[in-house]
């Protein structure tokens, strides 16, 4: 606009001259060149002129893919808010799944020891009935006429006092050992598992070791080593817990305990960073006792971890 407005005032000056015949011969030859100097100056602003154009068509190309790629991250941003929600509702659902199943193992642990309380009670019963039960002997005959002698010799003997010949009760554990079942096991199995609900995990821990180490092959000992491992997992003392839950395992493979025990060593793994063993524990859950509570445990485990990747 401003090379056009600079050509049309020569143009008017040069039209001016020429009407009023003042131009002479050397002016002529100068306002030619002037006017051919305007004119490429005119070029060269058009040039000029048409790279700006094109430098604002460039412009406006990439404004309109910045804004094309602004809505684009909009989008997935909103798409990725949807995800998190669906996401925490799932693990919302999932926590309310885990506190349900946590209420039921708590419920039937609270069965499971009232079922024993009355099982110790009726053992301490039938040892009671059994240690205050006397034999007889035989009386002999003699063939003496004394009768005073005869009813001596017809006195039954008295038991015994060596405690080697005393009765004691006795109960088959999961691998089929003979074992003692006696009311000081009862007694101090229960005060160790009194420790252990009231949530004295310290002293239920030095509990349930003394009665390990007293009764090695007891008939509530794979029970003990199991309540052992979870006051120490729960005190986050992971070794002496693995060492109690794999003890389950190996001295008693056949006990109730041992499917509990599994899925308690696979969380013992998580928090010890050993996720790939955590697996193992709990696929051995599912494989070996696939209807019990702990294979859906073990599940839900597997699937929580997953999802932590």
């Amino acid at each position: 606009m401003k090379s056009l407005h600079v050509f049309n005032h020569t143009f008017a000056v040069f039209l001016l001259m020429s009407l009023f015949g003042c131009a002479t011969e050397p002016n002529l030859a100068d306002l030619k060149k002037e006017v051919q100097t305007l004119n490429e100056q005119q070029g060269a602003f058009l040039k000029q002129e048409q790279q700006i154009l094109e430098r604002l068509d460039t412009i406006e190309s990439q404004l309109d893919e910045h804004d094309f790629l602004v809505g684009e991250l909009i989008k997935t941003e909103e798409e990725a808010s949807l995800d998190t929600r669906n996401l925490l509702d799932k693990l919302e659902r999932t926590s309310t799944h885990l506190r349900d199943q946590i209420d039921q193992t708590r419920s039937s642990t609270r069965q499971r020891d009232q079922d024993l309380s009355i099982r110790v009670k009726a053992i301490e019963s039938r040892l009671d009935n059994l240690i205050n039960e006397r034999p007889l002997e035989e009386p002999k005959q003699v063939n003496t006429p004394n009768p005073k002698k005869e009813v001596e010799k017809e006195t039954p003997k008295k038991p015994n006092p060596n405690p080697t010949d005393t009765p004691s009760l006795k109960e088959n554990n999961s691998n089929g050992q003979l074992v003692e079942a006696s009311d000081n096991q009862a007694s101090a199995f229960r005060s160790a598992y009194k420790s252990y609900l009231n949530g004295r995990y310290a002293r239920a821990t030095v509990e349930f070791q003394q009665f390990v180490k007293q009764y090695p092959a007891g008939a509530l000992t794979p029970q003990a080593y199991y309540y052992l491992g979870d006051a120490q997992y729960i005190q986050k003392q992971y070794k002496g817990a693995t060492r109690a839950l794999q003890h389950i395992l190996t001295a008693f493979p056949d006990n109730k305990y041992v499917p509990p025990a599994l899925l308690k060593l696979g969380l013992v793994m998580m928090e010890t960073d050993q996720a790939p063993k955590a697996q193992e524990f709990w696929d051995e859950v599912i494989q070996k006792f696939p209807d019990s509570p702990e294979a859906e445990q073990a599940k839900i485990q597997i699937a929580k971890a997953q999802a932590a990747r």
